[in-house]
């Protein structure tokens, strides 16, 4: 016996109910584009961040090899806040401790695996009192 699902939910609801059950959090760490968008996106915490140029993309980034196109992807995780123009990664001399600074916030990248795994560039160096200053947003993860 099958069931006719369509008198019971809209298309609207069905489409967010199948969102939540993908763990989009497995994309972390992938910069992504589709075929049609020409935007690049960086997946961090489930959710779609727009990289919003090519400076802030260099800043923040090795490189431009390894971006994903991925129609699918682009089209239904959920979006978030673009990463501000001008994010960057940032050490200071009094701590070991990496940061992707962006939004007005600093966060902790907590060890190498995830800085290799985003494709994140060397770290700048500020003054340890500078960096205190940011406050401290969630870590990377």
């Amino acid at each position: 016996m099958s069931v006719d699902i369509s008198d019971t939910i809209d298309a609207v609801a069905a489409e967010a109910l199948l969102g939540k059950a993908v763990d989009w959090k497995q994309y972390d760490g992938l910069r992504v584009t589709s075929h049609t968008s020409g935007a690049v996106y960086l997946v961090m915490w489930g959710q779609l961040h727009w990289i919003p140029d090519a400076a802030t993309f260099n800043s923040v980034f090795k490189d431009w090899n390894g971006i994903v196109n991925s129609d699918y992807i682009v089209d239904n995780m959920p979006k978030a806040l673009s990463l501000a123009p001008g994010s960057f990664i940032a050490i200071s001399g009094a701590s070991p401790a990496w940061y992707f600074v962006t939004l007005g916030k600093k966060l902790h990248i907590p060890d190498p695996a995830t800085v290799n795994r985003f494709n994140f560039r060397s770290p700048i160096s500020l003054p340890h009192l500078a960096l205190d200053y940011i406050p401290t947003g969630p870590n990377v993860t």
